[in-house]
């Protein structure tokens, strides 16, 4: 991934849920993964500037740009934002109702079993509302039930305290996710314009030159978005210069093919063997993604997607109707997953799966749902506890998106408190450092084409600890 050509990484940022305001998450976040990381550039090199935003079209954003760095690849550096909470307002309790009512009201047997216990809670909240509804309104006509005269006053006061803490407090939070997460007629417009914003920010960015690179960081809802535009992104590659680039006998070609053979052996091996399949897959989707985005007119330029705190470990609910549902989706190619979904067929006899066509040619393409060919996706996540302690939105995706993804796991640490926005804020608890150091090393700023280089010796399955990196 090393480049000579004078061009420099982009950096795309994708906020979460809330009532985000315009360049309220891009600073910081630049001096986590920058400005702090002395491994990355001598701090008398650290400074940033914030430069006018041409690409989004929108005055209320900026650039931050950087010097060259002082190891790796020592590329300058543009850091965007893309920003979409403008598009999430006049959140109805309605439509947030209905949205929980779709996630609650379902069999037990549609709730995957690692969430029973957290259904299970939200159904018994849902259920005890209800009936302490029902009572209140039915009390004068069911024999035998009177109502403690404390609660004609507290019921009142109570329900008033919390409807404004729905309204103020969980509306501008829960409204985003119930309306980009839900295909309902009211919600296509919105998720039309967040995912065409979006898709349209990354071939500007593609097309501008100035770049040989993109990595996109995405948290919270923010993640969600990011996996569907950079999905979006793939379908619209040009098929002609896409064939173009995969001739047979080129470079691409070549590529292409030992990132299937590495993704087959991921997707077979035993279980003690996954972590070394998986960096060879890495390993393999970096070297094709390298000649992708070797020529003066590259074809593709996004390396990386880094999800944060997502709620995509939970898309089996959220995402679909139950795990059946979202399997069939995978296999129909609207998820992709790491390593694409392949298609079997036969070479000379002998049976054959690829995720490119035609299958037994030469001059293969790989297929519409096979972003993540040449996209290494790195999952940071911190799990939870009691639902309050660590993140209870984030999770492992591996299990419902491929093994190529690479959960890394940051500890709760201490104090124990909800950690969803602790991925690069400042913390004073002392996991700080190891959170921002598994979120650079997952960024890869430094340009590693090796695993070994950039994580180390880390086992599989092990917590990010900075003292073990």
């Amino acid at each position: 991934m090393s480049k000579a050509s004078g061009k420099k990484i982009a950096v795309v940022v994708i906020h979460g849920i809330g009532e985000q305001r315009p360049m309220e998450t891009l600073p910081e976040f630049v001096k986590a993964v920058w400005g702090d990381d002395a491994e990355l550039v001598h701090p008398s090199r650290a400074e940033v500037f914030s430069k006018p935003e041409l690409v989004s079209g929108s005055y209320e954003l900026r650039r931050i740009t950087t010097r060259q760095a002082s190891a790796g690849t020592r590329q300058r550096m543009d850091f965007f934002e893309f920003y979409w909470a403008h598009h999430m307002q006049s959140h109805t309790v309605a439509a947030l109702l209905a949205w929980l009512k779709d996630l609650f009201v379902r069999h037990p047997r549609n709730v995957p079993e690692r969430l029973l216990g957290v259904w299970s809670f939200g159904c018994f909240l849902l259920l005890t509302t209800l009936a302490l509804a029902i009572l209140w309104f039915a009390q004068d006509r069911i024999p035998g039930v009177t109502i403690h005269p404390w609660l004609v006053v507290g019921l009142p006061i109570l329900a008033s305290i919390g409807g404004l803490l729905l309204t103020i407090k969980i509306l501008p939070y829960a409204g985003d996710a119930a309306r980009y997460l839900s295909a309902a007629p009211g919600n296509v417009a919105v998720r039309q314009q967040i995912r065409k914003e979006g898709v349209e920010l990354l071939e500007t960015l593609s097309a501008s030159n100035d770049y040989d690179r993109i990595v996109i960081v995405g948290h919270s809802l923010g993640s969600v978005i990011a996996y569907d535009i950079v999905n979006f992104l793939w379908n619209r590659l040009p098929q002609a210069a896409c064939k173009k680039y995969h001739a047979a006998n080129t470079p691409a070609a070549a590529a292409l093919h030992d990132v299937e053979l590495a993704g087959l052996a991921l997707r077979d091996a035993a279980p003690k063997d996954v972590g070394t399949a998986r960096v060879a897959y890495r390993e393999a989707q970096r070297a094709y993604f390298a000649e992708l985005s070797a020529d003066d007119d590259p074809l593709w330029l996004v390396s990386d997607l880094v999800t944060l705190g997502s709620p995509l470990s939970k898309a089996d609910v959220l995402m679909a109707a139950n795990s059946t549902d979202l399997d069939d989706r995978k296999e129909r190619r609207e998820l992709p997953t790491s390593p694409p979904i392949f298609e079997a067929g036969e070479n000379g006899g002998k049976p054959i799966e690829r995720f490119s066509y035609p299958l037994n040619s030469d001059s293969r393409r790989p297929h519409h749902a096979a972003v993540f060919a040449p996209v290494v996706w790195t999952n940071v996540y911190v799990p939870y506890r009691r639902l309050i302690r660590g993140d209870i939105i984030s999770g492992k995706v591996s299990p419902l998106f491929g093994r190529g993804a690479l959960d890394v796991e940051i500890q709760i640490g201490e104090p124990p408190g909800f950690r969803h926005t602790n991925y690069w804020h400042a913390s004073i608890d002392d996991t700080a450092n190891e959170t921002l150091k598994a979120l650079r090393q997952s960024l890869n700023l430094a340009g590693h084409t090796t695993e070994q280089k950039l994580w180390g010796d880390r086992k599989e399955d092990t917590p990010i600890l900075a003292k073990e990196l």
